[in-house]
């Protein structure tokens, strides 16, 4: 005897459902570790195409077999076991994947998250037309299609709106997998003495349920970082936009704790507490030196990208008149909450930093002595707000003598990506460009045009930050980049654009951060 149509209905729009919400997740899962720029898409996107074709090309063979309704029936749960060892197997593969580098480990990462899973999935459809076929037309299959497309706009919406806001995305396979597990069972109801289910996969899904949801759902308070640190847990916020984490990291011998604002497992902002010495981002450290030394007291800084404000608070203490702008709208509450900022010092307009920029220079409401661009979206910048276009936006704001500084993860100064960066900064700005940075290996790196042309200072920096918790006396000297030595390669453009490419292919030895994934 085979399920009834009904049942098969159910179980096509559940996994039309999961498939689509599996893609969402696994955007989320892999953005802390590779990114989550058009690449990363990409691979999700080839990686469920490659999955379902495979699906598709399986299930046809199987609907062949006498017993392809007992395999569309165990498919779900055998899908919910898959789903439990995904959620325990990626926290261990995916950071070594990411070291390879950016691209190479989005696509690994997307067959790990996506490809048994979708493959079983999509087997489903043919299961189904085979269990429904009718003599006419089209023998069933176009509402099979129709109940599992359904199915996959409802699970875009609950994995935007239900899942991914309010738990770790790891805890989302979880969800899935008990949902496919569930759904089987009430399968088995139409399906006569199908004990195997029962007493095989079924158990051994819930199992895994069970077993990964105490993992995932009883977070450690505290995990050791790099044998000489601890860090603790103090906060996570979750939303549509991202995920924040809040940490206080302590070491062994050094007095004090660093604060750390994490968003999407990337160090966004940092603050020394109790004693800890000094700011320990070297980022940080420099811009806040070298907008104190260009900008006059009481002159005016828009900073893009507040974060934990731990910037724009120490720039506002120094006598500067600081507004900020951040699209993420719980960012100023985390803020106040565990960074001390404060918004009725220093306001805060929640939005995109390009529009906002359009609304500035065209409602003449400039003037600003510096513009500062902090703005990422897990591992990279946003495109959009990297190009000449955006640059030349950000020069229409200030005064005649202000200043442009970005922070940029970038490779070395003579890398293609790299300098078509500094290519677009001077042509929107019109002038040359000045870099600071602390090694040729390391990643970030600050870089500066003063729309007068004018000297970009050297700086000393007493508590130079070697680490989170080491500290040094350094002068840090710009190295000039000129408009005549930018002109061999062509600045990034609204309409050539290929930096996250670049990054993705040449990015080593990320610094996404090892936190518990029942954290994040």
């Amino acid at each position: 005897m085979t399920a009834s149509r009904t049942v098969i209905r159910a179980l096509l729009f559940v996994t039309g459902a999961v498939t689509i919400a599996l893609e969402l997740i696994a955007s989320r899962i892999l953005t802390p570790y590779v990114g989550g720029s058009l690449y990363v898409w990409t691979a999700i996107l080839s990686i469920t195409l490659l999955a379902l074709a495979a699906g598709y090309h399986l299930g046809g063979r199987w609907s062949r077999l006498p017993s392809r309704d007992r395999l569309f029936v165990r498919f779900p749960a055998g899908t919910a076991v898959i789903l439990c060892l995904t959620a325990l197997l990626f926290p261990m593969f995916l950071p070594t994947l990411a070291y390879r580098d950016a691209l190479t480990g989005a696509f690994f990462g997307a067959t790990l998250l996506l490809g048994p899973t979708l493959v079983l999935l999509s087997a489903m459809g043919p299961l189904a037309v085979a269990l429904t076929a009718s003599e006419h037309g089209d023998r069933g299959a176009g509402a099979v299609f129709a109940i599992s497309t359904v199915g996959s706009v409802a699970g875009a919406l609950a994995g935007a709106f239900l899942l991914l806001p309010f738990m770790a995305p790891a805890a989302t396979l979880v969800v899935l997998a008990a949902v496919l597990a569930g759904v089987s069972v009430v399968a088995l109801a139409a399906v006569v003495r199908d004990r195997m289910t029962v007493l095989g996969l079924l158990p051994a899904s819930v199992a895994a349920v069970a077993l990964v949801g105490v993992t995932l759902f009883n977070p450690p308070d505290s995990r050791a970082l790099g044998g000489t640190m601890t860090m603790h847990h103090v906060e996570t916020i979750r939303s549509a936009h991202s995920t924040v984490v809040v940490v206080d990291v302590a070491h062994e011998t050094t007095p004090g704790t660093i604060r750390l604002y994490l968003e999407e497992n990337q160090m966004q902002s940092a603050a020394a507490r109790d004693g800890a010495p000094g700011g320990p981002l070297f980022y940080q450290a420099v811009a806040e030196e070298v907008l104190t030394e260009m900008v006059p007291e009481g002159g005016r800084i828009l900073v893009l990208g507040l974060a934990g404000g731990t910037l724009a608070t120490t720039l506002a203490d120094r006598g500067r008149q600081v507004e900020a702008v951040e699209i993420n709208p719980h960012s100023p509450e985390i803020a106040a909450r565990w960074f001390g900022f404060d918004r009725d010092r220093i306001p805060v307009t929640i939005g995109d930093a390009r529009r906002i920029l359009r609304q500035c220079q065209d409602g003449g409401r400039g003037g600003y002595d510096a513009i500062l661009f902090d703005i990422f979206s897990g591992l990279s910048v946003p495109d959009h707000l990297i190009t000449r276009e955006t640059f030349a936006l950000a020069a229409g704001c200030l005064s005649p003598d202000g200043v442009v500084v970005a922070n940029t993860i970038v490779p070395p100064r003579d890398a293609r990506p790299t300098r078509r960066l500094m290519a677009a900064m001077a042509e929107g700005v019109g002038t040359d460009v000045a870099v600071y940075e602390a090694g040729a290996d390391r990643h970030n790196r600050i870089m500066v045009a003063a729309r007068d042309g004018g000297k970009v200072p050297a700086i000393a920096l007493e508590k130079y930050p070697v680490s989170l918790f080491g500290r040094r006396t350094r002068a840090v000297v710009p190295v000039l980049e000129t408009r005549k030595e930018l002109s061999d390669v062509a600045p990034l453009t609204d309409w050539s654009n290929d930096f996250a490419l670049g990054i993705a292919r040449m990015s080593r030895d990320l610094a996404f951060f090892p936190i518990p994934e029942s954290w994040h």
